[in-house]
């Protein structure tokens, strides 16, 4: 019989996932601050439970995906938080927040006889749509194996970052910064060349078939290209968020990382002009400003 799977969270990321996670026939619980957005699964068949404490009493498993630290803590720390279920259950946190508080939460879920795992994804809502997430995973080893298969109904790779949960949550920022240094590596160049004559298109079209033939190239260049920072689905303010958890994080250990302080300021600037519910890739729209193109 199929574990019972719980799914907070329904936003662009959380919908397809779950989806998923229904479709490859586990029986579903969902809850969301807004009812609403639950709709598209309650139709196919989950079902709706009204707080975090009751989700996790129904459940053998639960999964979050949640917008930051501040909102993971709430549900599960909040008034029929998490931790108020008197069943035990394993609590499978697949949002980017910080390794602090990831380290924090696989404390106290411990403390309680609750299992805990972090497994952030990388991917945008269409490969959440296909299944198709990369899975960071980490937390005790027993969790993992009960878990997989869940995860698997969700992502074409797992890796495996050890038994300490923090260490994905840190992965998953660093991940991040790796992409956002890709987007602002292309927009800078694409300026360049366009200034030259050579549309930002055809240096995608180049690129993406010789040096980076890969997922996150080829998911945002054509964004670029086509300046349609409205249709992303990863807002600017969220990235602004994973940059500075970076930071922190940076800081503590004492790493220096300049051009993560470079693209956090240009981050803060298209911010400021009001793009934060842009995709964070506008920030190319902001070189190409600063390079005198339209």
């Amino acid at each position: 019989m199929k574990h019972k799977v719980g799914f907070i969270g329904l936003g662009w990321m959380g919908i397809p996932m779950a989806a998923n996670v229904l479709k490859a026939g586990f029986p579903l619980w969902v809850y969301n601050r807004t009812k609403e957005k639950a709709a598209p699964l309650l139709d196919k068949g989950a079902q709706w439970a009204a707080t975090p404490a009751e989700l996790a009493g129904l459940c053998d498993v639960v999964i979050s995906m949640i917008a930051n630290d501040q909102a993971l803590s709430e549900i599960v720390h909040g008034p029929s938080g998490l931790l108020s279920s008197k069943k035990p259950f394993i609590h499978v946190s697949m949002s980017t927040v910080s390794p602090d508080l990831v380290t924090d939460l696989e404390k106290k879920h411990r403390e309680k006889g609750f299992g805990f795992l972090a497994a952030p994804v990388s991917g945008r809502p269409e490969r959440a749509k296909d299944g198709a997430l990369w899975i960071f995973l980490a937390g005790e080893s027993k969790a993992k194996k009960t878990v997989s298969p869940i995860l698997e109904a969700m992502s074409v790779k797992i890796f495996d970052l050890g038994e300490s949960a923090a260490q994905s949550s840190l992965f998953k920022l660093c991940n991040n910064f790796m992409i956002i240094s890709l987007i602002e590596a292309f927009s800078e160049a694409a300026s360049m060349l366009e200034k030259a004559g050579i549309p930002a298109a055809r240096a995608a079209e180049i690129w993406g078939s010789s040096l980076y033939d890969a997922p996150v190239f080829h998911s945002y260049t054509p964004m670029i290209c086509k300046r349609n920072f409205a249709d992303g689905g990863f807002a600017l303010k969220l990235g602004l968020k994973d940059m500075r958890l970076l930071q922190t994080c940076a800081d503590k250990a004492q790493v220096p990382m300049p051009f993560l302080s470079d693209v956090h300021e240009k981050m803060l600037t298209c911010m400021n002009l009001g793009r934060a519910e842009h995709d964070w890739s506008v920030i190319a729209l902001l070189t190409r400003e600063l390079a005198g193109l339209k």
